[in-house]
């Protein structure tokens, strides 16, 4: 990513993402594709991938909870921010609590979310959003089934 910026981060990852499909995956299924695909999008451009990684207490929330990223990359050249990413189907508050935090201590946050719904919570400038808009259907017999065409990501 020649430039390293927030929107340069995002941009790269939105193109990345337009570039791929599922058809009926399941909800778990769904978030280990894109889960593994931003991890295929990383080591492309030279990224290591942690998944999972802890944040450190946040001192301002009265519980102290310990936040836990999805992922975090690092430039294996050592240079440039800490990429901290959440994906998400939902509206999870608590991930765009951690991700502000990872803002804060100077990370680049991506906040992957895959649904139609629109986010119904302001996005910190911080953040950058991206938007896989997956599809769903229910089958006859009641699974929840979820598919994403190219090019429906924004």
């Amino acid at each position: 990513m020649p430039d390293s910026g927030l929107d340069a981060a995002a941009r790269s990852l939105r193109a990345w993402l337009n570039g791929e499909q599922f058809t009926d995956l399941s909800t778990a299924e769904v978030t280990s594709f894109l889960t593994d695909s931003v991890d295929r999008w990383a080591n492309s451009l030279g990224y290591n991938v942690q998944r999972e990684v802890d944040l450190p207490p946040d001192s301002r929330r009265r519980d102290h909870r310990l936040g836990r990223l999805d992922l975090q990359l690092s430039h294996r050249s050592g240079r440039g921010r800490l990429i901290s990413i959440e994906v998400d189907r939902g509206n999870k508050l608590w991930s765009l609590d951690k991700l502000t935090q990872a803002a804060e201590l100077g990370h680049l946050a991506l906040w992957l979310r895959w649904s139609r719904q629109p986010v119904p919570v302001p996005i910190p400038p911080s953040v950058r959003l991206i938007r896989a808009h997956v599809t769903r259907r229910t089958t006859i017999d009641q699974q929840k089934r979820h598919t994403l065409q190219p090019d429906n990501c924004g």
